[in-house]
């Protein structure tokens, strides 16, 4: 189990520094920042959340406490716009409902749906549901990722 677990990272940061390298660091650069995007977790604003109903989606999300709610990633490859998408989506514990509330942003994804596409397992934890605070105030979502 902890040899596959080994196995799985370094796989995962290999496929991340060679997509790092496409956008124009070298190979050391590249190693080190997908290094440590692994060691670290990283901490990203979902991408998406002011479209359809996923306002609404996540006013009704930020009544929950954090224990309550999971977060899963899922690949959208016959996504129009990014053929690269991963889904945000968060699943109530208490009533057993699930829903799509965005996209892990474009310049990461292009990285981790190489990885989930290897099989490799990422996971993701709500940090919280932010803004909202007034009538001009749109929702977002915090999430911790993590491989």
């Amino acid at each position: 189990m902890k040899g596959q677990q080994i196995t799985n990272i370094r796989k995962a940061v290999c496929i991340m520094a060679n997509e790092l390298r496409k956008t124009g660091l070298n190979l050391s650069a590249a190693f080190v920042k997908a290094w440590r995007r692994v060691k670290e977790s990283m901490t990203v604003r979902a991408a998406g959340v002011t479209f359809k109903n996923r306002q609404e989606i996540l006013k009704f999300l930020s009544q929950f406490k954090l224990e309550d709610l999971n977060i899963s990633l899922k690949r959208e490859p016959d996504n129009a716009y990014d053929h690269n998408a991963i889904q945000v989506i968060a699943h109530i514990k208490s009533i057993r409902k699930q829903a799509h509330i965005g996209y892990i942003p474009k310049g990461l994804s292009n990285e981790l749906a190489k990885v989930i596409d290897k099989g490799v397992n990422i996971t993701a934890n709500m940090l919280g549901v932010i803004g909202g605070y007034s009538y001009k105030e749109s929702y977002g979502l915090l999430l911790n990722i993590s491989i």
